[in-house]
């Protein structure tokens, strides 16, 4: 029996209006404004990220006549720091929103914009997950609880994605974002077992098509390219692995409509972030997401595939069991999560073997 797919949501957004890699794509911020008819952004980033950015920022901005509010925002995206966020007068002076910085500053800057229906351009400095592209947003509680995906009626205007920049991101984000984005791949996979081609939708079978090209890419790329990471090398395969991971990856989240892209391995990170929030605060999505994937690819009936792909997690210093993140993985613990996985979307319509083989499966991270 296959585990049903859903179709959340009725359109095919795929994600972005205008999708700029480049080198100084920064200096663009002031001509994708002013292409909107916008003056005056709200401009919301993490510490890191304005450190890096805010100066060219500025003045990209001025060289078009323009100035912006600069805000710092330290946290998970959260609804109720949105409210206030757009609440402010600061925030009421403003034409558009500009997120600069990683994946939650990236959903905080979508959230905001979509609150206030103004534009958003978003300038991402890590490419950890693909939410620079994806037009929704995931949300969380004040302790780091996954509170649930809210997903926008428009799309993100632009995206700068300024290569000068991501070359340079710590090897760390680049692999989370690497392994976030094979997980369609075998998320999907798990979502066509049983269906014929009459059965399946034209949306999620055009997603897996594009998944099996970027999971063999990714991974045939991936060693060259943590040398030229950590090297701070501008190289092709760099650029190559970046576009994937943003802007492929948020296409193929976009023809899968909702989540019909996520499955096992998605529901390992949000257990995680929901039952033990505060231990697992550190990790990043795609480094529990591949956790995950190991359950997946032996859920899936490849289990002469998991030593593999355990080797290759450790070879780029990935964790590859959840007691890695701190987690006490107890019998209790591990009956949790099975429970918590099994009552999800990812396990409807199983039958009794196929919910004692995610069972097992889980053992595999413990």
């Amino acid at each position: 029996m296959a585990t049903k797919s859903k179709v959340v949501e009725s359109s095919f957004r795929l994600g972005s209006g205008r999708y700029i890699q480049e080198d100084g794509a920064r200096h663009r911020l002031g001509e994708e404004l002013a292409r909107l008819g916008c003056k005056k952004p709200f401009v919301i980033g993490g510490k890191t990220a304005l450190s890096l950015t805010e100066a060219d920022l500025r003045s990209s901005l001025s060289e078009k006549g323009m100035e912006g509010i600069f805000y710092t925002y330290p946290q998970f995206c959260n609804y109720d720091a949105c409210v206030a966020i757009t609440a402010s007068a600061d925030f009421s002076a403003c034409d558009a929103v500009v997120g600069v910085g990683g994946g939650n500053i990236m959903d905080t800057a979508k959230l905001c914009a979509a609150m206030a229906g103004l534009p958003v351009i978003n300038v991402p400095t890590s490419s950890a997950t693909c939410a620079c592209y994806t037009p929704l947003s995931v949300t969380y509680n004040d302790r780091g609880q996954t509170m649930g995906t809210r997903h926008h009626t428009v799309e993100v205007n632009a995206i700068l994605a300024d290569m000068e920049i991501l070359c340079c991101q710590p090897l760390r984000l680049l692999v989370a974002g690497v392994y976030d984005s094979l997980a369609k791949l075998l998320e999907i996979r798990q979502r066509l077992q049983g269906m014929t081609e009459d059965t399946v939708d034209i949306g999620l079978a055009s997603s897996f098509a594009l998944s099996e090209f970027m999971y063999e890419k990714l991974l045939a790329d991936l060693p060259e390219v943590s040398l030229d990471i950590r090297a701070g090398r501008n190289t092709k395969k760099v650029y190559d692995t970046v576009y994937m991971v943003m802007a492929l990856t948020g296409v193929i989240s976009g023809l899968a409509r909702g989540s019909n892209q996520c499955a096992i391995a998605h529901k390992v990170y949000e257990v995680s972030r929901t039952l033990f929030p505060e231990t697992v605060h550190g990790a990043l999505h795609g480094e529990m997401v591949a956790i995950g994937l190991i359950c997946q690819m032996a859920y899936n009936g490849d289990r002469a595939g998991v030593d593999g792909f355990r080797a290759g997690m450790k070879s780029v210093g990935m964790p590859t069991t959840l007691a890695e993140l701190g987690v006490d993985t107890t019998d209790e613990t591990m009956a949790m999560y099975y429970d918590k996985i099994v009552a999800s979307s990812a396990m409807v319509g199983t039958d009794d073997a196929e919910q004692a083989r995610l069972k097992e499966v889980l053992e595999l991270v413990r």
